[in-house]
């Protein structure tokens, strides 16, 4: 008899509930579209209500894709963006849900970068402090909204709440709360000194216990499992920030193995044995004793979505009509664009760069004869070219790579992917199963339950395999001249 696993992952713009068997087969998935609420200019927020009934309803909905029962599924994990704050109140009520593309506290985050004592700071959370970051938000909820920090009774992050629903269990894992500024690397917890230094000394109480990824710290309840048609006892485990889960799911899982997510956020990561430097944008906890080290900024394919929602609602249609993603008409367009050095550029700064949070998009040297698939063309490289940046921050604190696994809805657009393997001058890799972030936490929960002697084993056995796009140098070569241009434009507009 067959035995399946489910894996939940919720981002800033969707939730997908995916069963995988144990060769980590995607044997059924189900979507739904989270939106984002703008209370005011810079502020993305969530309705956590909605957000748990659109989780249930992709649950049931898998379910019944895959022609299952609850009682067919061994253990449930659940992945989501890392950052934002996600704050319960004293009776386990949502208080505030703000996502990772927030920029409400970047006034802050700079008044803290100016600070004397930051170099400190980085040295002890590897990674300072910046706008939508969790530790920076509490101590922005404090000085702008006091009533409400104080009301505050529990802090999680976006998986921990659907956790939550699915167990009646408050939790959360070290890799979200590494990577959220709360993290003292130097001691391996949520520190007091830590604490003080953002002035937030309240949140030692606040936090909800925290586990291994893999750990088990609930079964799903029976109001869950009517609303899902999950079955009552069902064990779920911590889960897994999303990066995390992502590398995992696409079997990137050893020392110096890199993994590249284009996705809401430019994810760029390296697996390594040591503590990296905290001159990264950010590291955090891995399994197996390991850290990821990260170079991240959200500048990857929500430029594309906000340009396709924006100029092509015709194809959008088109798309529904005939049962398709309207990012097949992308692809086809981006395609028979011939790549010249004077093809418009795009800067992909939608919700700032990865120096500015104030930096915006723009497209540079459009002329006359330029058409819609030429601005589609410079969206697309573009945001490979955000990649490439922090590839080259990579680069220079010796963490490099000669292939690279990428993931992500990027990865589904095989023009894309050639794209990003010419740019960078490296195989880039991609595996078929096009939910890598929830396959990444169903590998989790199968070695939870004892399906798997161990992560590593899962990896290797659910993985999967993998298609190669190997670079062509004479793409390459043009490509690095319009990079150059980019980079010199990108400098001004980062002072501007």
């Amino acid at each position: 008899m067959s035995e399946y696993v489910l894996g939940i992952d919720c981002g800033n713009t969707a939730v997908k509930a995916a069963i995988f068997d144990l060769k980590g087969q995607e044997i059924a998935v189900a979507s739904a579209r989270v939106d984002t609420l703008f209370p005011q200019a810079g502020y993305t927020e969530s309705n956590l209500n909605v957000l748990w009934q659109s989780c249930s309803d992709v649950i049931r909905a898998a379910l019944s894709k895959a022609r299952l029962t609850g009682a067919d599924i061994k253990a449930i994990g659940t992945s989501g963006h890392g950052n934002g704050l996600y704050l319960l109140d004293r009776s386990n009520e949502p208080l505030k849900a703000i996502k990772s593309l927030d920029s409400r506290a970047e006034k802050l985050a700079n008044e803290i970068q100016d600070r004397n004592d930051y170099a400190n700071l980085r040295e002890v959370n590897h990674q300072g402090a910046w706008p939508s970051q969790t530790a920076t938000l509490l101590k922005w909820l404090k000085i702008v909204e006091p009533e409400t920090y104080a009301e505050g009774a529990t802090v999680l992050f976006c998986k921990d709440y659907l956790n939550f629903k699915l167990s009646g269990e408050l939790a959360t894992d070290f890799g979200d709360v590494s990577a959220s500024g709360l993290f003292d690397f130097q001691t391996h917890t949520v520190s007091e000194k830590l604490l003080q230094m953002f002035d937030i000394s309240e949140v030692a109480d606040k936090m909800p216990t925290i586990y291994s990824s893999e750990e088990i710290v609930g079964q799903v309840i029976e109001s869950t499992a009517v609303l899902t048609g999950l079955s009552v006892g069902t064990p779920v485990i911590a889960g897994m920030f999303d990066v995390v889960s992502s590398a995992i799911g696409t079997g990137v899982f050893e020392h110096a193995q890199a993994s590249m997510i284009a996705g809401t956020w430019s994810i760029n990561q390296v697996v390594s044995n040591h503590l990296p430097t905290s001159e990264l944008f950010m590291c955090c906890v891995f399994p197996g004793d390991r850290f990821l080290a990260l170079e991240n900024s959200a500048t990857s394919a929500s430029n594309l979505e906000w340009f396709v929602s924006e100029f092509f609602q015709t194809e959008k249609q088109v798309a529904q009509v005939l049962d398709k993603k309207v990012f097949e008409f992308c692809n086809d367009l981006v395609e028979q664009v011939e790549l010249e050095e004077n093809l418009p550029l795009f800067h992909p700064y939608l919700y700032g760069s990865k120096d500015n949070a104030h930096t915006g998009a723009n497209f540079f040297g459009v002329s006359g004869w330029h058409n819609r698939a030429h601005l589609l063309y410079a969206v697309y490289e573009g945001i490979v070219f955000g990649h490439l940046e922090h590839v080259k921050k990579l680069a220079r604190f010796d963490i490099g790579f000669d292939h690279v696994v990428l993931s992500g809805g990027g990865s589904r657009s095989k023009v894309w992917c050639q794209l990003f393997a010419d740019v960078l001058n490296i195989e880039v890799y991609v595996t078929p199963c096009e939910e890598a972030g929830a396959r990444g936490v169903a590998i989790a929960a199968a070695t939870a339950v004892g399906l798997f002697s161990s992560l590593e084993s899962a990896v290797s056995a659910m993985r999967g395999d993998y298609h190669c796009f190997h670079p062509n140098k004479d793409k390459h070569e043009l490509l690095t001249l319009r990079q150059k241009k980019y980079q010199k434009i990108s400098a001004f507009l980062n002072e501007w």
